[in-house]
């Protein structure tokens, strides 16, 4: 009784239901201050008829005057789902398009083995979560045109994707390239849009007067260009070499500390040719040892804790790190004790495996990805 009350109590104090037979949707307000929490629910009465029983919810929000685009999306389980978003401290007062956008299906990962050996009708993935401790080892049928379709998962945040032979091999010489439909081919089943503004002061009359000139608005699924770039800017600096550039582009927040010992896999092939990369870290990295865990799996170890492993900045699982050939590496950051990159490592050290992608691959082949998932129901606008 409680919760009906409350709701109730929303609905007369600003909570805005929007709707029609198709899409139904309900903002519980239409001015925000930073810190406050987004909350919005979508429901589709009739989804059964419209065969939108597995859905996915695209909320796009759009900022009207710089042109800023953020993406968020969420699946629809029998029409209809519920999430939020706290306002981040970066987010500029202002007007705010809020678009619905209902797509039909769940996520879903298909992709094509290019160069198809018809020969080999299976090849290995693993799908490793990103900022959790879970990963999920798999295989899937590829048709003789080199096609191949993923089971359907659902996972937050980002997953890590690496494909190898079903052979074990040397090199990894796949070329994989796969795509997310709900990104490639953008087509909403469903569409609505709503307004909202973020202002200093929470002054509802100035919200409803802010927001009367909206009529001119438009959606457009093309990205905006932001206004509030500076065009035709060039900054000059002292060239790096190849894995600072490196590093620059490709390390992020924790994984940027200063007190690292840095591995070069791009002008230096010694990783590369190495049988096992822990093996080549254990002759040139003091006090790290290797061993065998219960299971087996080779771990890297200092004052007997075992070390973290992260690839491509996800984190692995004892022995997932084999999944990546040494070939593939471009780099190697190694962390001593008491670096501690998450809440759960207790301090014992940390290896970041990154592997060559984009302008610093050294062959076509490319079989490692990081795709996008579904946002967490309560995650933060920023």
């Amino acid at each position: 009784m409680r919760y009906r009350i409350l709701f109730f109590f929303l609905l007369l104090t600003g909570t805005m239901l929007y709707g029609s037979d198709s899409l139904q949707v309900t903002v519980n307000s239409n001015l925000f201050v930073k810190g406050d929490t987004l909350e919005f629910n979508c429901s589709i009465p009739n989804f059964a008829a419209l065969k939108l029983a597995s859905a996915t919810l695209n909320v796009w929000i759009e900022d009207m005057e710089k042109n800023k685009r953020w993406k968020y999306r969420y699946p629809m389980i029998n029409g209809e789902v519920s999430a939020s978003l706290a306002v981040g401290d970066k987010i500029t007062d202002g007007k705010y398009a809020i678009n619905f956008l209902v797509q039909r299906g769940f996520f879903k990962v298909i992709g094509e083995v290019q160069d198809h050996d018809k020969s080999d009708s299976l090849i290995n993935y693993m799908m490793i979560l990103g900022n959790k401790k879970a990963s999920y080892f798999s295989n899937t049928w590829v048709a003789p045109d080199g096609s191949f379709r993923l089971k359907s998962t659902l996972f937050e945040d980002s997953a890590y994707f690496i494909f190898t032979p079903v052979k074990k091999v040397k090199n990894n010489n796949l070329l994989i390239r796969i795509e997310t439909p709900l990104d490639s081919f953008f087509t909403p089943a469903l569409a609505s849009t709503r307004f909202i503004m973020v202002a200093k002061v929470r002054t509802p009359s100035a919200a409803t007067v802010s927001l009367t000139d909206t009529n001119n608005y438009v959606f457009n699924s093309d990205e905006p260009t932001d206004k509030s770039l500076l065009p035709g800017v060039t900054v000059f600096s002292k060239i790096k070499k190849k894995i600072g550039q490196f590093d620059d582009e490709n390390s992020r927040g924790l994984f940027k500390r200063d007190d690292v010992i840095i591995f070069d896999g791009l002008d230096n092939d010694e990783i590369g040719r190495s049988f096992s990369l822990f093996q080549f870290l254990q002759g040139k990295v003091a006090g790290l040892t290797i061993e065998r865990d219960s299971m087996g799996n080779e771990v890297a170890k200092w004052r007997n804790e075992i070390a973290e492993v992260y690839v491509d900045e996800f984190k692995m699982e004892p022995g997932d790190h084999l999944f990546v050939i040494p070939n593939d590496i471009a780099m190697i950051k190694v962390y001593r004790p008491p670096a501690q990159l998450s809440t759960f490592s207790g301090g014992a050290g940390a290896i970041a495996i990154y592997t060559k992608k984009g302008k610093y691959a050294t062959s076509k082949a490319r079989h490692n990805f990081i795709v996008k998932g579904y946002t967490t129901m309560d995650s933060v606008w920023q």
